[in-house]
């Protein structure tokens, strides 16, 4: 294993690539990192004929082999990373982030399946692997956050006579109210993480590429909240309650296709102090 590495792994917090003078760790390759997923075909074979019936195709959980080699100092040191490895533990998930120096930053969500297995060179030095999981097989590209107030907001009232100072002109230029766009760098969609803050009425968040919608059928107050989790169909009043009762939706749940898209949102009430929280990334890759 080559010492001379062009990624930097950190795992659960664990950082699995140093070269300090002190302490030298490497990561080494990532076995179904960056391969594809495993697919489920859908496929199923013809009896008594030639072929299969066609069926539609998903990707399997995102499978990764860690392998390792630890040299510490002391031989204290090194079992301190050694049980930082092996309380990685699949009750829990942890982030898997690699930076490459050609690509950026990538990451998931994984859980352990086969937990941390060290080989010693003696007491300060060790190599080890791990298997972990991810649920789901997107890498993801660094986080994004954006905010909009409703497009329904009331505009300034412009120049008044006798002439008031300061002068209100309403929305700021290149501000358009109700609107954030999301970007996705990458070749696959992905679905970002919505809140809505109260007061808001029936409010309806959109897509404008894809036309999908999703609305909430209801009223928040001041300081309440919804929590909208758009990958897992998930909708919770001030992140503890579900309401997806309330919900309908039309399309995709408004996954962010390769390229990026814009999403937009009203209410019946048009309130100046609601406000839409979007927390996407900048890409998505399978």
């Amino acid at each position: 294993m080559s010492i001379w590495w062009p990624q930097v792994v950190t795992l659960g917090g664990v950082l699995l690539d140093v070269a300090d003078g002190s302490s030298l760790r490497s990561s080494g390759d990532l076995p179904g990192w960056d391969d594809a997923p495993a697919v489920r075909d859908g496929l199923t074979s013809k009896a008594q004929q030639d072929g299969v019936w066609d069926g539609t195709g998903f990707d399997d959980g995102r499978v990764v082999t860690v392998p390792g080699f630890v040299q510490e100092a002391t031989p204290a040191a090194a079992y301190a990373v050694l049980r930082q490895l092996a309380a990685l533990r699949p009750q829990s998930i942890h982030e898997l982030v690699v930076v490459n120096s050609a690509i950026g930053s990538l990451s998931a969500l994984v859980r352990v399946t086969v937990g941390v297995k060290p080989v010693w060179s003696g007491d300060c030095a060790f190599e080890y692997t791990l298997t972990v999981e991810a649920p789901d097989p997107l890498k993801y590209g660094p986080p994004t956050f954006a905010t909009a107030t409703l497009s329904a907001s009331t505009p300034g009232a412009g120049r008044v006579w006798p002439r008031a100072w300061p002068t209100d002109w309403g929305i700021p230029a290149g501000v358009t109210p109700g609107a954030v766009a999301v970007a996705n760098a990458g070749t696959a969609a992905y679905w970002t993480r919505l809140r809505i803050d109260g007061p808001v009425l029936n409010p309806t968040v959109s897509m404008v590429e894809t036309g999908a919608w999703v609305r909430y059928a209801g009223s928040l107050l001041a300081g309440q909240w919804l929590d909208l989790d758009m990958a897992n169909r998930r909708v919770l009043l001030q992140g503890q309650v579900s309401v997806r009762q309330n919900v309908s939706s039309s399309g995709d749940w408004l996954a962010v296709p390769p390229g990026g898209a814009s999403i937009t949102w009203t209410d019946d009430s048009g309130s100046s102090a609601a406000l839409l929280s979007v927390w996407g990334n900048e890409g998505a890759w399978s």
